[in-house]
C-alpha cells in the first residue's frame, strides 16, 4: 500500500509544512507552552491544521524535535495553476517572494538537496518543468530531509510562459550561468527574485535564457571545477538571504 502520510518534527520545519498546506495535524506537548509554540498553535488555527496535545519524542533520539509534531500529507507536485495567485498573496502582504526555478535537474538527490537548502532559506516556491526533471521519488524525499513537505513545489507545462507570468507578478527573474554579464553578489537580490539554476550538464536552456533579466555567474577562484547544482543552490540562496538581512 502506497504510504499516504509521514511525521516532521522541528518548529521551523512544522511552520513551513503548515504554511505549505501540508499539514493533517500538529501535536504540541501538554501543559504550558513557550512563545514559539503559541506561534505554531495560531497558525495552525489559522490555516484550518487540526491540533492535538498528545506530543511524544520520536524513537530516533537524534532526531531536534523542540517538542513538536507535524503529520504531513506525502509529498506531490502542485498544481500549476496556484503558483501565479500564491505570487500575489504574497505581494498583498507587501512580502518579496522568492522562487527556486529549477531548470533541467533530473538526479533525485541533486533535487532533493535543493529542496533542502530551499526551505533551510526560506523560499517560497520551487517551480520545476514537466519534462526533463526529477521525481518527487523517495530518494529526493529522503534527501530533502523533511523539506519536501515544507516547501510547496510546482511542476509547470511551459517553463518559459511561467517566467513570463512571474515577471507580470513583479519578480525579477536571475538565471545563473558560467561566464554571466555579472557576478552573483554585484546584482541586487533584495526584491522579489526567482533564481533560475540549470542542469550541471547543458546550463539553463536558451528559452529560459531569454527569459532571464540578468545572467549571473558565481565569482569563484578556481572556475574549471563546476559546482554542483546542489552546492551552486545553497550559495545563491545564501547570497540572496545575506543581502536581504543587510
Amino acid at each position: 500500500m502506497e504510504k499516504t502520510s509521514d511525521t516532521i518534527y522541528g518548529i521551523h520545519a512544522v511552520s513551513l509544512a503548515i504554511r505549505a498546506g501540508s499539514g493533517i495535524r500538529l501535536r504540541l506537548r501538554s501543559g504550558q507552552l513557550n512563545r514559539r509554540h503559541e506561534a505554531l498553535l495560531e497558525l495552525a488555527q489559522a490555516q484550518g491544521c487540526p491540533i492535538t496535545r498528545d506530543f511524544e519524542p520520536p524513537s530516533n533520539e537524534s532526531i531536534a524535535h523542540q517538542d513538536a509534531a507535524l503529520e504531513v500529507k506525502s509529498p506531490g507536485f502542485r498544481s500549476e495553476g496556484d503558483l501565479i495567485p500564491l505570487l500575489e498573496v504574497c505581494r498583498e502582504q507587501e512580502r518579496k517572494p522568492v522562487v527556486l526555478v529549477l531548470d533541467g535537474v533530473t538526479d533525485p538527490r541533486n533535487f532533493g538537496a535543493c529542496l533542502r537548502s530551499a526551505a533551510s532559506f526560506g523560499v517560497d516556491a520551487v517551480v520545476v518543468p514537466k519534462d526533463r526533471s526529477a521525481p518527487l521519488s523517495e530518494a529526493a524525499v529522503k534527501t530533502a530531509s523533511g523539506a519536501a513537505y515544507a516547501v510547496p513545489v510546482f511542476r509547470v507545462t511551459n517553463l518559459a510562459r511561467t517566467l513570463k507570468a512571474m515577471k507580470k507578478t513583479g519578480l525579477w527573474v536571475v538565471g545563473t550561468v558560467l561566464g554571466g554579464n555579472e557576478t552573483l553578489n554585484s546584482t541586487d537580490l533584495t526584491g522579489g527574485i526567482a533564481v533560475v539554476m540549470g542542469s550541471e550538464g547543458l546550463g539553463l536552456r536558451q528559452k529560459t535564457r531569454e527569459n532571464c533579466d540578468f545572467l549571473v555567474q558565481i565569482p569563484a577562484p578556481y572556475p574549471d571545477f563546476s559546482l554542483n547544482v546542489s552546492v551552486a543552490t545553497g550559495i545563491c540562496l545564501y547570497e540572496l538571504n545575506r543581502q536581504r538581512l543587510g
